[in-house]
């Protein structure tokens, strides 16, 4: 099992921001259909909106939080293609999280459209360390390589929140993000995490589902006190708490953009002591302490 790292939660963050860190969020896209279909054609003016929106705001980085298609299989690697072309107008980085549809599309395929090398990462944004998680590590179909991920697979029995279109963190993956913290620490980094799956029951519900390990992930997080955020998506109303001296947040989802709250896109901000999420209306819908202040 993965061997938890005992850190003083006194310790601060070393200096004032230089200027506050902005960028870009969307989560839950779930592209349906086809191109040249009218709701495929209302998706598309919508997402223009978003990147016109951004663009406005002088963003230069967009974090994609997970699950840009519907589905079936049969027809996602027309989806992923044409709304990763979509979302590829966006003239700045756009970083991606793989979410539970996105598996409709084979792994080597989705992380060769998306260009990346390995479904887990991490990238520096100005001074923050972002993580990048891969939540669906394990799922229904996987066959664990040891015994520990053996019994994760067995949560997917013995959590009550489990479902079958979630999954969990396996130990190759705890490994890698154990080294990932332990670096940014002594380096004086704060670090965000992103997971298309929640990580606490507070920020989901039952029917939604939530990471199968998450007890065992925000264990290990919560003993970090360079960690400002855990930021995600997967449930579409949105959600927010703050505990342990991070705020875990799920992102409101593109796809339930015409229902309350009415949530399409949005820019979050970290200066001095907050982190201030706000949507495409520049309404404020979480202003949360910011790690390492509480």
């Amino acid at each position: 099992m993965v061997t938890l790292m005992t850190i003083s939660k006194n310790t601060s963050r070393n200096s004032p921001d230089p200027k506050p860190l902005r960028f870009g969020i969307i989560s839950d896209i779930h592209a349906a259909g086809t191109p040249g279909t009218p709701a495929w054609a209302q998706m598309e003016t919508d997402l223009d909106k978003c990147l016109e929106f951004w663009k406005r705001e002088n963003v230069t980085t967009v974090i994609q939080l997970g699950d840009l298609i519907d589905g079936p299989p049969e027809i996602a690697g027309l989806q992923y293609h044409a709304v990763s072309s979509l979302l590829g107008r966006f003239d700045g980085e756009l970083w991606h999280v793989i979410g539970n549809h996105c598996l409709d599309l084979s792994l080597p395929k989705l992380l060769d459209t998306v260009g990346l090398h390995s479904p887990h990462y991490s990238f520096l944004l100005q001074h923050i360390r972002f993580i990048v998680l891969h939540a669906m590590d394990i799922t229904v179909s996987s066959t664990p390589e040891n015994p520990d991920d053996e019994q994760r697979l067995t949560l997917f029995h013995n959590e009550p929140w489990a479902q079958p279109y979630t999954g969990a963190l396996g130990q190759k993956q705890l490994h890698w993000l154990t080294e990932e913290l332990n670096r940014a620490h002594p380096l004086g980094e704060e670090v965000i995490i992103c997971s298309h799956l929640p990580l606490l029951r507070e920020t989901t519900d039952q029917r939604h589902g939530i990471l199968w390990n998450h007890e065992e992930v925000s264990r290990l997080l919560m003993t970090y006190p360079n960690i400002t955020a855990c930021l995600g998506g997967h449930y579409h109303p949105g959600a927010a708490f703050h505990t342990g001296g991070i705020g875990f947040v799920t992102f409101p989802s593109f796809a339930n953009r015409h229902i309350p709250p009415s949530v399409s896109c949005g820019i979050i901000e970290l200066e001095n002591g907050f982190v201030t999420i706000r949507d495409q209306y520049q309404r404020i819908i979480h202003r949360l302490p910011r790690g390492g202040t509480t």
